[in-house]
């Protein structure tokens, strides 16, 4: 876990609803405590959808913030296997806030995301309620 860091909505681009990528970086940064809807191989067209939905609207929060930090946090896998594909596919893990709101929470009210908690070291299959 590290101290957030502040960063300004150019310094990142938006992969999906759940997922950001600071220029620069190597990997993607998987947002946790929330999932939203796949827009890459989506189960069904409900589902790309609202996963659509979920990216453009994490893009118009970061875009519109005037303050955009970053919390990178400990992914939630088998030990020894942080930081390479087998955990996470490779990415970091962390909690993003726009004008210190949390933005999982923010699209978890708005219904485009659902909440999904990991243990330390595991997660449960990822929550996919969007085609019915």
């Amino acid at each position: 876990t590290s101290n957030p860091s502040v960063y300004d909505a150019r310094d990142f681009s938006i992969t999906d609803g759940d997922t950001v990528q600071l220029y620069g970086a190597s990997t993607g940064t998987r947002l946790v405590g929330f999932n939203t809807p796949e827009t890459y191989e989506p189960r069904c067209n409900q589902e790309l959808a609202l996963g659509r939905q979920a990216t453009g609207r994490l893009t118009d929060l970061v875009s519109a913030a005037s303050q955009v930090k970053l919390q990178l946090v400990a992914c939630a896998c088998a030990p020894g296997t942080q930081g390479t594909s087998e955990c996470n596919f490779g990415r970091s893990c962390g909690v993003l806030t726009v004008d210190g709101r949390d933005v999982g929470k923010i699209l978890i009210a708005e219904g485009l995301a659902v909440r999904f908690q990991c243990s330390r070291t595991s997660c449960p299959p990822l929550p996919r309620p969007w085609c019915g």
